[in-house]
Protein backbone atom coordinates (compact mmCIF):
# COMPACT_ATOMS: atom_id res chain seq x y z
CA UNK A 1 0.00 0.00 0.00
CA UNK A 2 1.23 3.47 -0.82
CA UNK A 3 1.13 6.34 1.67
CA UNK A 4 -1.31 8.23 -0.57
CA UNK A 5 -3.64 5.20 -0.68
CA UNK A 6 -3.45 4.96 3.13
CA UNK A 7 -4.34 8.65 3.47
CA UNK A 8 -7.24 8.22 1.05
CA UNK A 9 -8.59 5.22 2.98
CA UNK A 10 -8.19 7.06 6.29
CA UNK A 11 -10.19 10.01 4.90
CA UNK A 12 -12.85 7.53 3.78
CA UNK A 13 -12.88 5.96 7.27
CA UNK A 14 -13.42 9.41 8.73
CA UNK A 15 -16.26 10.01 6.27
CA UNK A 16 -18.22 6.92 7.28
CA UNK A 17 -17.48 7.34 11.00
CA UNK A 18 -15.18 4.37 11.60
CA UNK A 19 -14.09 3.27 15.07
CA UNK A 20 -10.31 3.62 15.41
CA UNK A 21 -7.80 4.60 18.09
CA UNK A 22 -6.60 8.21 18.20
CA UNK A 23 -3.16 7.11 17.02
CA UNK A 24 -4.69 5.95 13.72
CA UNK A 25 -6.07 9.40 12.96
CA UNK A 26 -2.78 11.12 13.85
CA UNK A 27 -0.37 8.81 11.97
CA UNK A 28 1.30 9.84 8.74
CA UNK A 29 0.37 8.12 5.50
CA UNK A 30 3.72 6.34 5.33
CA UNK A 31 3.37 4.97 8.87
CA UNK A 32 -0.17 3.76 8.11
CA UNK A 33 0.99 2.14 4.88
CA UNK A 34 3.82 0.35 6.72
CA UNK A 35 1.39 -1.12 9.27
CA UNK A 36 -1.11 -2.29 6.67
CA UNK A 37 -0.76 -5.53 4.73
CA UNK A 38 -4.17 -5.65 3.01
CA UNK A 39 -6.84 -8.24 3.72
CA UNK A 40 -5.37 -11.35 5.35
CA UNK A 41 -2.59 -12.21 7.82
CA UNK A 42 1.11 -11.51 7.25
CA UNK A 43 1.91 -15.22 6.96
CA UNK A 44 -0.06 -15.48 3.71
CA UNK A 45 1.90 -14.72 0.53
CA UNK A 46 1.77 -11.07 -0.56
CA UNK A 47 0.36 -12.00 -3.99
CA UNK A 48 -2.56 -13.83 -2.35
CA UNK A 49 -3.29 -10.92 0.03
CA UNK A 50 -3.20 -8.57 -2.96
CA UNK A 51 -5.80 -10.67 -4.82
CA UNK A 52 -7.92 -11.06 -1.69
CA UNK A 53 -7.79 -7.31 -1.02
CA UNK A 54 -8.95 -6.70 -4.57
CA UNK A 55 -11.76 -9.28 -4.27
CA UNK A 56 -12.85 -7.95 -0.87
CA UNK A 57 -12.47 -4.26 -1.69
CA UNK A 58 -15.41 -3.42 0.66
CA UNK A 59 -13.20 -4.57 3.56
CA UNK A 60 -10.08 -2.59 2.62
CA UNK A 61 -10.66 0.57 4.67
CA UNK A 62 -11.83 -1.39 7.72
CA UNK A 63 -8.97 -3.87 7.29
CA UNK A 64 -6.51 -0.97 7.40
CA UNK A 65 -7.79 0.03 10.86
CA UNK A 66 -7.69 -3.62 11.88
CA UNK A 67 -4.05 -3.90 10.77
CA UNK A 68 -3.25 -0.69 12.62
CA UNK A 69 -4.75 -2.08 15.83
CA UNK A 70 -2.83 -5.33 15.36
CA UNK A 71 0.38 -3.27 15.12
CA UNK A 72 -0.15 -1.50 18.45
CA UNK A 73 2.04 -2.52 21.42
CA UNK A 74 -0.91 -3.60 23.61
CA UNK A 75 -1.14 -7.35 23.06
CA UNK A 76 -3.90 -8.13 25.55
CA UNK A 77 -6.79 -10.46 24.77
CA UNK A 78 -9.10 -7.51 25.42
CA UNK A 79 -7.30 -5.43 22.77
CA UNK A 80 -7.48 -8.37 20.36
CA UNK A 81 -11.22 -8.80 20.87
CA UNK A 82 -11.89 -5.05 20.60
CA UNK A 83 -9.96 -4.92 17.33
CA UNK A 84 -12.08 -7.71 15.89
CA UNK A 85 -15.29 -6.06 17.10
CA UNK A 86 -14.14 -2.81 15.48
CA UNK A 87 -13.65 -4.70 12.22
CA UNK A 88 -17.24 -5.96 12.27
CA UNK A 89 -18.65 -2.56 13.24
CA UNK A 90 -16.57 -0.67 10.69
CA UNK A 91 -17.53 -2.96 7.81
CA UNK A 92 -21.18 -2.48 8.79
CA UNK A 93 -20.80 1.32 8.94
CA UNK A 94 -19.05 1.31 5.59
CA UNK A 95 -21.73 -0.90 4.03
CA UNK A 96 -24.50 1.40 5.26
CA UNK A 97 -22.60 4.49 4.10
CA UNK A 98 -22.06 3.03 0.63
CA UNK A 99 -25.58 1.53 0.44
CA UNK A 100 -24.21 -2.02 0.10
CA UNK A 101 -26.34 -4.03 2.52
CA UNK A 102 -25.06 -7.30 1.09
CA UNK A 103 -21.61 -6.46 2.49
CA UNK A 104 -22.81 -6.13 6.08
CA UNK A 105 -22.41 -9.81 6.86
CA UNK A 106 -18.83 -9.78 5.55
CA UNK A 107 -17.80 -7.84 8.65
CA UNK A 108 -19.26 -10.39 11.03
CA UNK A 109 -17.66 -13.24 9.11
CA UNK A 110 -14.25 -11.53 8.93
CA UNK A 111 -14.35 -10.65 12.65
CA UNK A 112 -15.35 -14.21 13.56
CA UNK A 113 -12.50 -15.69 11.50
CA UNK A 114 -10.04 -13.24 13.07
CA UNK A 115 -11.30 -13.99 16.58
CA UNK A 116 -11.03 -17.76 16.11
CA UNK A 117 -7.81 -17.93 14.07
CA UNK A 118 -6.07 -14.57 14.55
CA UNK A 119 -4.56 -14.61 18.04
CA UNK A 120 -1.08 -15.55 16.79
CA UNK A 121 -1.27 -12.87 14.07
CA UNK A 122 -2.29 -10.31 16.72
CA UNK A 123 0.58 -11.22 19.01
CA UNK A 124 3.01 -10.92 16.11
CA UNK A 125 1.35 -7.97 14.37
CA UNK A 126 3.55 -5.96 12.06
CA UNK A 127 5.06 -3.28 14.31
CA UNK A 128 4.80 0.35 13.35
CA UNK A 129 8.08 1.88 12.19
Amino acid sequence: MTPSRAQFLRAFCNEFGAFAPESFWAASGSVLAAACNGVGPDRWPAWFRHILTWLLRPLEASAMIHDWEYSLPDKSYRGFTLSNLHLAANVMLEAVYDCRPACMMMGFFAAFVCQVFGWFAYLNGRPRP
